[in-house]
């Protein structure tokens, strides 16, 4: 078993959480998202991500567990990175195509 704790870096969004939904496909690795008291197993998360009321922040934790060999940690790391790149850019303003220099 392995557990990693993290501030979000901003919001779980429906979009968000069916992205994530794929990464236990690619692993045996049990993956669990917990946040404000709640947990969802991520296999789960497109339909129950609005309970963990995830916001720019909010403190989660990842917990993977029942993998063969090094799975729980590749695991853990894929999931937790690939939230946090995601829930970072949900947190990025739009660039305006102009201060970009595009014409």
């Amino acid at each position: 078993m392995y557990v990693e704790q993290f501030r979000a870096q901003g919001p779980l969004t429906a979009e968000i959480a069916e992205e994530l939904a794929f990464i236990p496909g690619s692993y045996r690795s049990s993956i669990t998202i917990s946040g404000n008291g709640r947990s969802v197993h991520a296999p789960v998360l497109p339909v129950a991500w609005d309970v963990l009321r995830i916001r720019s922040g909010t403190e989660v934790t990842v917990t993977t567990a029942n993998g063969l060999g090094d799975e729980d940690r590749l695991a853990l790391r894929r999931f937790v990175d690939r939230f946090q790149i995601l829930t970072g850019a949900a947190n990025t303003p739009p660039q305006d195509d102009l201060a970009c220099g595009s014409p």
